[in-house]
């Protein structure tokens, strides 16, 4: 860099590189490796393929972009990704626009007076702090935009750029619908504040912004959004604890108060959004009020909601408050001598909470496992690479955004919850479709903890909902699959299966409508095995059998999940081959193996899971033992 260029700037653009090349790296590799967790990125691949197409309904959630959320914002990225198509252009420019924050941070820093060394130690604060850090590797959604757009739109204003500032709140509005009365707040906040400037004033920078933002969320509160969601996604359900329509939670919120006080106890106590969004900044914030007035509208939002992600890091949930709980802190900071020290304070104590806040820990803890990784990821790549393009999809979250770019997708979860997204309502899933990628390993779509999968349930006093393997038994067999299996990931093609020949031994009842008639292991390799199954289904199926292949050395158990057996099959006599490829993890010689079949969805449910937990086992049938060579796929040589 040149000589003119203040070391400041360059601190700042090198803080900017940094983060950019971190934050970015870390995503794309939970992107590459399959582990992205939510349908939030592919959705918005899907809706933006469809719109370079001159389609629309995003079958994902199946309502138009617009209908789940008010994202205009998104439809400027279209030009990007018809250069770009691919899903992690998306996150690039979140990850640009999170970098830009600290310069912006920087001159309104040196406008509100701040001395250099305490502008520049605030700014960086922009990009150390745990929450930005959260959300910068979070997938992709476009609320996070909001961080430097209101930076950007407090700056325009403090600066007197109007038309800037039009430009700049144009922007936030188009973020999501719940900027709208954040933007409102805004404006009556700095009207009170400015009662005494001209009326003039008061309608060029208060009154006509407020104006659009409220014209905004009623049109498309009563306009598009009942017109093109038609209830596929309902919101309200996160506030169900508090009542069962607005007016029945406004009536409640007097008559009730203990409903709101409890949900504000409970968001506060058990997430760690507010401490999170504090103490890094030392909690400066509290000493400019009109900042956190100015976020009430979002707090409540978040904190009134029962979902633990609307009130803790690990989603894009916070990051409007980095923007307004920094410039509460920077205003705060200016009543202060001691600007430096306390700034570097600012930095230091927003680095050391990553400690206590956000994902750093999980991803120094994943660090050990990359080798194991990285090869699952080879070969769940080539698992999917031969699905054809125009192929209709259904798989689970973390196959999702690969899998985007077609007419029709269809996330896994759905299908196993059986309810519409945040709705009691029930889930009618369309028909299947070509192919159908499962991985039974995968934690985060088969999610107990946000009820994505779930034994039998009541929905209300009325109605109930089958479990989860008996949503997907009922998804799968309306027709017939080839399946392609390889340890916990199961590819299921439509189309007539093989005739595989049916085994015969001593029959095991499992359960009154299932019954394992034999299982062997049909073809061995060194480093891997074949393993057929036949069974016998009588009556409606309403237990699923899951099989763990454990291998014991006699130190260390090494256990490998299929998942359910027989997911696609319906009643009568059923064949199945799974395919099973030792990991290079476990340690090659002579293994003992067996074959255990539990109640997968009751042991998730309750957390107790095989090996090291037998609750909930149906049977334990011994394979025999034999010498294992992971990597080793040549064929044994005949004695």
């Amino acid at each position: 860099m040149s000589s003119e260029i203040s070391p400041a700037r360059r601190a700042l653009v090198w803080a900017a590189l940094l983060f950019s090349g971190l934050t970015f790296l870390v995503s794309w590799w939970h992107w590459w490796t399959f582990q992205y967790g939510t349908f939030d990125l592919a959705f918005y691949v899907q809706a933006l393929w469809l719109a370079l197409r001159g389609k629309w309904m995003v079958s994902l959630l199946n309502v138009p972009l617009m209908g789940n959320h008010a994202e205009p914002i998104v439809f400027l990225l279209t030009p990007l990704f018809a250069i770009c198509p691919h899903p992690m252009m998306f996150v690039a420019v979140q990850t640009l626009a999170f970098a830009s924050m600290p310069f912006t941070a920087w001159r309104i820093g040196r406008g509100l007076g701040l001395v250099p060394g305490a502008a520049l130690c605030l700014a960086l604060a922009t990009l150390v702090t745990p929450a930005t850090f959260s959300i910068a590797i979070y997938e992709f959604h476009p609320e996070a935009l909001a961080a430097p757009l209101l930076l950007l739109l407090i700056e325009a204003r403090l600066a007197r750029h109007y038309g800037l500032f039009w430009l700049w709140f144009v922007a936030v509005l188009a973020v999501k619908e719940n900027m709208a009365p954040l933007l409102v707040m805004y404006c009556g906040v700095f009207a009170l504040l400015e009662w005494k400037r001209e009326r003039r004033w008061q309608v060029a920078w208060n009154v006509l912004p407020a104006l659009l933002a409220i014209g905004w969320l009623l049109v498309y509160g009563k306009v598009i959004s009942p017109a093109i969601n038609a209830g596929n996604v309902d919101y309200l359900q996160l506030y169900g604890q508090l009542g069962s329509s607005p007016g029945d939670i406004l009536r409640k919120f007097f008559t009730e108060p203990h409903r709101v006080f409890g949900a504000l106890r409970t968001s506060l106590t058990q997430g760690n959004m507010l401490p999170a969004l504090l103490l890094p900044f030392l909690a400066l914030p509290l000493l400019r009020p009109r900042w956190l007035l100015i976020a009430a509208p979002l707090l409540a939002q978040h904190f009134l909601s029962y979902r633990y992600s609307e009130w803790s890091l690990g989603a894009h949930y916070p990051a409007p408050f980095i923007a307004l709980f920094w410039i509460a802190a920077a205003e705060a900071l200016t009543r202060f001598r001691a600007q430096k020290c306390i700034a570097i304070a600012v930095l230091v104590a927003s680095a050391a909470l990553h400690s206590r806040f956000g994902p750093a820990r999980e991803i120094i803890r994943e660090i050990p496992g990359l080798a194991s990784v990285l090869e699952e990821r080879e070969w769940k790549a080539q698992m999917i690479a031969n699905i054809p393009d125009d192929a209709s999809v259904t798989a689970g979250l973390g196959f999702l955004s690969h899998l985007a770019k077609r007419e029709q997708v269809i996330s896994l979860h759905h299908i196993m919850k059986g309810l519409k997204t945040l709705s009691i309502a029930t889930y009618t899933p369309p028909p299947p479709g070509d192919v159908v990628v499962i991985d039974y390993a995968d934690t985060l779509t088969f999610n107990t903890v946000a009820g994505y999968y779930h034994p039998w349930s009541h929905v209300d006093a009325m109605h109930s909902i089958p479990s989860s393997d008996r949503l997907l038994n009922d998804y799968l067999r309306q027709a017939q699959w080839t399946v392609e299996s390889r340890n916990s990931v199961a590819l299921l093609r439509r189309g007539a299966p093989p005739a595989i020949p049916a085994l015969h031994g001593t029959p095991l009842k499992l359960d009154e409508q299932t019954t394992l008639t034999a299982i062997q292991i049909t073809k061995r390799l060194p480093g891997a095995w074949q393993i057929r199954m036949t069974w016998d289904f009588s009556g409606e199926r309403r237990r699923f059998p899951w099989l763990m292949l454990v291998l014991s050395d006699g130190k260390t158990l090494y256990p490998i999940v299929k998942g359910i057996c027989a997911p696609e099959a319906g009643g009568g006599q059923y064949t199945e081959e799974w395919n099973v490829v030792f990991p290079t993890w476990m340690h090659a010689g002579f293994h003992s193996a067996f074959a255990e079949f539990y109640d997968g969805n009751e042991a998730a449910w309750h957390k107790k899971l095989p090996p090291t937990d037998q609750t909930y086992l149906l049977t334990l049938i011994k394979l025999g033992d034999a010498e294992i060579t992971p990597g080793d796929f040549t064929a044994p040589t005949p004695r």
